[in-house]
């Protein structure tokens, strides 16, 4: 992955105003991948939605990092459901539609 899609743990904390140690124990729950390369920490752009998400879990609805990780965990299997269903709803639709 080129850099270019990458942005560094130190200026996305300054960006966001959280503490690395935020985003480290967000590493630390498994909740987000962290790149270290050349001695630097970057988390992948294509990730910043999530952890927007997880920050203001943490910080706006006061929910801790195992109700973070369990709201997680339950978000995800939502969207595998959901995935699911609507495969399911297309084979029903090119049966009937036969």
């Amino acid at each position: 992955m080129g850099k270019e899609n990458l942005i560094s743990i130190q200026e996305f904390c300054i960006h966001y105003k959280v503490p690395k140690s935020f985003i480290n124990s967000l590493y630390d729950y498994e909740l987000i991948e962290i790149i270290s390369t050349e001695n630097t920490q970057y988390v992948s752009v294509t990730q910043i939605k999530n952890i927007e998400k997880l920050i203001r879990f943490h910080y706006e609805l006061d929910i801790n990092l195992e109700g973070i990780h369990a709201i997680s965990n339950l978000l995800d299997k939502l969207e595998s459901l959901q995935i699911e269903v609507k495969k399911l709803h297309n084979k029903i639709d090119f049966y009937e539609s036969e």
